[in-house]
């Protein structure tokens, strides 16, 4: 019987069979409005990062709106894709079809958002589209999210203490937007004053959505038990349980999200308002490219979405001061008497105290005082730079750093060190002697455990405690005890601490941020202290971090910090490109660039891969970014151009 079918001998290969077989053509008609799908293809090279046309089939139309996931076909291979338009006709005249729709991922605004922080920082828009959508997966365990004790008596009116908070809150009640910037007032809880921001813009309007973002998981923990109904966003939680709550968010039946980083571009209905906690912290900085920063982004979607924007953080960051002095951003600060009350209670290492006391001591009598005097009363908080035991020295002559000859750190072989026991850590030459001629040293910083052990055996008795990012302590009681803790792991007592006592409110670092970093140690530590406890700084006290905490006036400090960027043309006062590659192709690019922008390089920086820094007036942001896109899609095209990795506006350097 003739079938038409070409014949195949049985004992040929499956590869042959399917070679000989007809296949019957699937007829597929196109959607009857607006057939035409414009979509962005995840593909490899910059240069092809751009829109495509495909047809949308009549059976899966209602699956392929703005927004959705799809697969197509692209250079002979299945590949993801994102409709961001829906067209009745297309400029070109024949189209291939959507192979199957996938499911929903950004929303119209959130397209725009994603297409903006590919734009500003000279990304692709799957790059972006990555850390704003959540893998659609059923791996992953589902994470339940610990809800913290709130270790501080509720208060009815956390932002009574504030300056304008009740303007604020009123502000918020009235449905109107604002742009603000507040730094935490003395024994505040910053999770009570986030939870009546949402209460504020939810008064006015149930069905408000608003987007909460904190650094850490701990962050979540504690504020999602202030907000039983939100939705949480956080790449601590299992693939399968954050795409589930995503697809939530999405849908709309979560109102209230909070998050990490990424929860900036989370799909929130009717956003009234983003609230930022801890702006500064560097966990707000993607890690891969295109390396966008959630505080930029939160700026920008407020920008876009008209929405409210508060940003919040135990110290008022430069970047924030930058936004308060343009008056794109209204200051809130502590009232002036929570602040006398601080200030009545704050001591420093005055001449005084320093002729009183060895120079030696690592940690000084006015601290053993002020710890012993306290315990009775409750735990006491000692706050440490760094963890480990005695990581770096100083001549106490000259108060340079100790380093051998051979520029090899000093080390000593016992924890209960002296001059006889130092040893260079790199060539094993000991009889160390400065270039000023001194012979004796002290401790530039004293780790978490061997302060934790130097009080135990003053302090017998006493419970003794570590918080560290390999254990972080989140709540203590209100029981005497010690607690000596790092940056970013202080834990917040019942009723708050009884003394606070800071060490090494010093840096050394040639950091950007060193000296913003440091300030923000002291006053995350010093917030926790109840209100009338003693507050101990052992630094000096003349330094500008010291005068900021001692006064508990951050924006000062801040106010300064800008001042001294701006005279020196760094950021935020001026925009930056950091190119990372090889030598002759980052001096390539930055060459390239400067024949069409006006801007200053610093380096090339000599390694293994190089670096070189683009500096321009912050007017000019937006052309350098141009510059460099055109650049970067050039040289995409090229397969014999080396890659060169591009950072825009990186917060330390």
């Amino acid at each position: 019987m003739e079938t038409g079918d070409q014949l195949f001998l049985l004992a040929d290969p499956p590869a042959v069979r399917k070679r000989a077989q007809v296949r019957a053509k699937k007829i597929v008609s196109p959607a009857g409005v607006n057939p035409v799908a414009r979509v962005r293809v995840n593909v490899p090279v910059s240069h092809l990062d751009r829109d495509f046309d495909y047809l949308v089939p009549a059976g899966i139309e209602s699956q392929c709106q703005v927004g959705d996931r799809v697969r197509v076909r692209f250079a002979g291979k299945l590949a993801d894709a994102i409709v961001v338009d829906r067209i009745m006709v297309s400029e070109f005249a024949k189209l291939a079809f959507i192979e199957r729709a996938v499911g929903p991922a950004l929303t119209a605004e959130t397209i725009e958002l994603v297409r903006s922080v590919a734009e500003r920082y000279i990304g692709m828009f799957w790059d972006v589209v990555r850390a704003a959508v959540p893998s659609k997966s059923k791996a992953g365990v589902a994470h339940n999210i610990e809800r913290i004790v709130d270790m501080a008596p509720q208060e009815d009116d956390p932002w009574a203490r504030y300056a304008r908070g009740s303007e604020l809150i009123f502000t918020l009640r009235s449905g109107d937007r604002i742009r603000a910037a507040w730094c935490s007032a003395p024994a505040s809880s910053w999770w009570q004053e986030i939870a009546a921001l949402v209460d504020a813009v939810r008064a006015h309007d149930s069905a408000a959505g608003v987007i909460v973002l904190v650094p850490d998981a701990s962050s979540i923990e504690r504020l999602a038990a202030m907000i039983s109904d939100a939705g949480i966003i956080s790449h601590h939680l299992g693939q399968g349980q954050r795409y589930q709550n995503f697809l939530e968010v999405r849908s709309g039946s979560a109102k209230i999200v909070i998050g990490t980083r990424s929860a900036v571009f989370a799909p929130v209905h009717n956003l009234k308002a983003i609230i930022m906690w801890d702006d500064f912290n560097d966990a707000y900085s993607d890690p891969h490219a295109p390396y966008w920063d959630a505080r930029e982004v939160a700026a920008l979607r407020s920008h876009q979405s008209d929405c409210s924007l508060i940003v919040g953080g135990y110290i008022r960051s430069v970047v924030t001061t930058s936004w308060c002095e343009s008056g794109w951003c209204e200051s809130i600060t502590a009232e002036k008497s929570a602040v006398e009350i601080f200030r009545s209670h704050v001591r420093t290492l005055t001449d005084t105290v320093v002729e009183r006391d060895p120079y030696q001591s690592r940690i000084p009598r006015l601290a053993w005082q002020a710890i012993k005097d306290s315990l009775p009363a409750g735990p006491v908080l000692v706050s440490v730079g760094r963890r480990g035991y005695i990581p770096a020295f100083l001549c106490t002559q000259c108060g340079e750093r100790a380093v051998c000859a051979c520029g090899g750190p000093i080390r000593f072989t016992h924890a209960d060190y002296s001059q006889k026991q130092a040893m260079c850590g790199r060539c094993g030459s000991g009889g160390w002697k400065c270039a000023c001629g001194g012979r004796k040293i002290k401790a530039l910083a004293i780790g978490a455990e061997r302060t934790a052990e130097e009080l135990g055996r003053a302090f017998a008795g006493t419970p003794v405690l570590w918080s560290q990012q390999e254990h972080v302590i989140a709540n203590v009681d209100g029981h005497s005890r010690i607690v000596v803790a790092t940056q970013g792991a202080e834990p917040y007592a019942k009723n708050g601490f009884a003394a606070v006592v800071i060490l090494d409110m010093a840096s050394h670092s040639i950091s950007l941020t060193a000296s913003e970093s440091l300030a923000r140690r002291g006053f995350s530590a010093a917030v926790r202290a109840r209100v009338g406890a003693p507050v101990v700084l052992t630094g000096d006290p003349g330094s500008r971090e010291s005068q900021a905490l001692a006064r508990w006036d951050s924006p000062w400090f801040a106010e300064r910090e800008l001042a001294d960027r701006a005279q020196a043309h760094l950021a935020p006062s001026a925009r930056v490109a950091l190119l990372i590659g090889d030598r002759n192709a980052v001096m390539d690019v930055a060459s390239s660039a400067q024949e069409k922008v006006e801007a200053r390089l610093l380096g090339p920086i000599e390694g293994d891969p190089s670096q070189v820094f683009l500096m321009v007036r912050r007017a000019q942001g937006k052309a350098l970014t141009e510059a460099l896109t055109y650049i970067m899609r050039t040289r995409s095209a090229d397969p014999k151009s080396s890659f060169v990795r591009i950072q825009i506006d990186p917060r330390d350097f």
